[in-house]
């Protein structure tokens, strides 16, 4: 329980109550719910309750909390009673999340803040509080699935802040440069600039050679990763190359996804080892 303190012998008390998630189309809406206990406040006054959401391991910022509605602290009313509080997740912070949470609990930290409105016998009341809440590991996947986080990978590929015109460096900007083309719905350059990432980053750590006629069940796992990375140049290698064979690909944003996913995800595992 959150004691917020507004004067001598005045509080809110508030305990966390749940964790609810409402999915949308890119963003969605979680919800913190509280049930709120006025002790001492002036019956007729109104609390206003807000606050900010940030994860509690790494402090990343989340987003701000809203009230759906203000608590009017009434002479005649049952407490507690349920106040909510939400904000909104993008599907990235989303990816986020799970890559901090890990496969373990939730855990925030909630900075609230309360105002009181049409308490004259108070002088200025207004305060602020930290709530720590933990979300339970499976409790919260339940929610992760219906907003779609088991189909969310995390894919964060370091981009040198030294040498600009390091090969790590360049790889980085062409991969930033294929997602914007993704993003901006150009397949075929999204595709192209993926490609060339994954040629410039095989200038800095050259795959393994392996034996293309040797069954894949003989090769060990950097010889698999070796061939995983020649397919995913094959397969992006006909954009903008119209020769006898690839004159005719044409690359649509699933397909482009699928190869940037791909370049992103090899950049990632060659970057980390």
């Amino acid at each position: 329980m959150t004691n917020i303190r507004l004067a001598v012998g005045a509080e809110l008390r508030l305990m966390f109550d749940e964790v609810t998630a409402e999915p949308g189309p890119g963003a969605h809406r979680l919800v913190l719910r509280y049930k709120a206990t006025p002790v001492g406040l002036p019956v007729g006054s109104v609390a206003l309750i807000s606050g900010a959401l940030r994860l509690q391991h790494s402090m990343g910022w989340i987003g701000v909390l809203q009230s759906d509605q203000p608590l009017l602290v009434s002479a005649v009313a049952s407490y507690p009673r349920s106040v909510v509080l939400t904000t909104t997740i993008s599907d990235q912070q989303l990816a986020g999340v799970e890559a901090d949470r890990d496969g373990g609990d939730l855990e925030l930290l909630v900075d609230l803040h309360v105002a009181l409105a049409g308490a004259a016998t108070l002088d200025y009341p207004a305060a602020d509080a930290q709530d720590w809440i933990r979300v339970r590991g499976p409790a919260w996947a339940s929610h992760a699935e219906r907003l779609g986080a088991l189909v969310t990978v995390p894919l964060l590929v370091p981009l040198p802040l030294g040498d600009p015109d390091s090969l790590r460096a360049q790889a980085g900007r062409r991969l930033q440069s294929a997602l914007r083309a993704l993003a901006d719905g150009r397949a075929e350059d999204a595709v192209r600039d993926a490609r060339l990432a994954l040629d410039l980053y095989d200038q800095l750590d050259p795959p393994v050679a392996y034996d293309e006629p040797r069954t894949a069940r003989q090769r060990d796992l950097a010889q698999r990763f070796a061939a995983l990375r020649t397919a995913v140049h094959s397969v992006a290698s006909g954009a903008h190359h119209a020769d006898a064979i690839t004159a005719d690909f044409r690359y649509d944003r699933r397909d482009a996804s699928a190869v940037v996913a791909c370049v992103a995800a090899l950049l990632q595992r060659h970057s980390s080892a």
